[in-house]
């Protein structure tokens, strides 16, 4: 739990130190240790304290009760510099102010002002900053126990308030913790360490995401050049292998599907001569040779053969045609063209039997 610091000035130059140590729930006082500003010869001993709250008395400040249609406190901050500007001698900005709701009608709401002059609270400031004292909030533990009491004789409270013994102040210091009366950090005198905490880790993060970006951009970028490196070196290397299994192929404009469809042609023609055996053909068509007949071309499927040649006569023709239908199917002449030699020119087709 984090320890704070209250500081219940009862002058502007002494007061009260109260250390406490938060824990679930609430605050207990750990330490009291007596301040006195500017002329101190030893500094307070507040180690560990990380948070400090600042009540200043109730003689150096100044009120005002006004009488407005709303109780909203970001309205009330704006239109109160205008109302003050009417009962004050100097400006309203030489002072600092805040506002507090204390009951409302169908006339409006009671609003008291206080307020206090801008060089006296930079002088107490000052003086804590010595002591690396940066309070959070500057409120009144005085004001706190008038506000508590509601409107009523509220002026009258203000000018004559009842005293607070050390347990009371130390009660109220408590409750300020929790929930502060008013807080005249504002404006000029606005708490800005946290506001600049936050910022100077939101820069570092930034910093931090942006290298992140530029390393996650600098790898992807590494990664994008290396593949189109090797993509380059791949398509040479598939360039170069192509050429070199189809040394006749003089346009080349896609490797792979031009490899694709020489690898398709091949299949089909592998597919039309798978279980073509021509050795035996040729043996068998030895074995039925007809005297006057010679073939001089020979074309040979898994389904269909396909024979042209020249014979002497039709007779040796018919003869060849009957030996060959003993050992295969629908066979059939065509393309009988006589020669001027006596010869006759002709071509077979044949099916295999299955």
């Amino acid at each position: 739990m984090k320890t704070l610091g209250f500081i219940d000035l009862t002058s502007r130059q002494s007061g009260e130190i109260y250390v406490f140590r938060g824990r679930t729930g609430g605050y207990d006082l750990e330490k009291t240790v007596h301040y006195t500003g500017e002329g101190s010869s030893q500094s307070p001993d507040l180690t560990g304290v990380g948070e400090f709250y600042l009540s200043i008395p109730l003689e150096m400040l100044n009120f005002r009760m006004m009488k407005l249609p709303f109780s909203e406190k970001e309205k009330l901050i704006k239109v109160i510099p205008f109302e003050l500007e009417s009962l004050l001698m100097d400006s309203a900005d030489h002072v600092v102010f805040d506002a507090m709701v204390m009951g409302g009608g169908e006339n409006g709401f009671d609003v008291l002002v206080a307020y206090v002059e801008k060089g006296m609270l930079r002088e107490i400031l000052t003086q804590l900053s010595l002591l690396s004292i940066d309070p959070q909030v500057v409120t009144s533990l005085e004001l706190q126990a008038i506000a508590k009491n509601g409107t009523g004789d509220v002026a009258l409270r203000l000018v004559d308030p009842s005293p607070l013994d050390r347990d009371a102040r130390i009660s109220a210091a408590r409750s300020e913790l929790s929930r502060h009366t008013i807080n005249l950090r504002t404006g000029p005198f606005a708490y800005t360490r946290d506001r600049e905490r936050v910022e100077k880790k939101l820069k570092v993060t930034f910093v931090l995401l942006l290298v992140l970006a530029l390393a996650i951009n600098a790898y992807l970028i590494f990664g994008i050049v290396s593949a189109k490196t090797e993509t380059s070196s791949l398509k040479k290397d598939m360039r170069n292998m192509y050429t070199t299994l189809f040394p006749n192929e003089k346009r080349v404009a896609d490797e792979l599907y031009q490899m694709k469809s020489h690898m398709r042609e091949i299949k089909e023609k592998g597919d039309a001569l798978l279980g073509v055996y021509p050795l035996q053909f040729l043996l068998d068509l030895s074995q039925k040779t007809v005297p006057g007949v010679a073939f001089s071309e020979i074309g040979l499927d898994r389904d269909l053969s396909t024979m042209k040649g020249e014979a002497s006569s039709m007779d040796d023709i018919d003869k060849m045609k009957t030996r060959l239908s003993a050992s295969r199917a629908n066979v059939s002449v065509s393309d009988i063209k006589p020669l001027p030699t006596g010869k006759i020119l002709f071509t077979v087709v044949a099916k295999a039997q299955r």
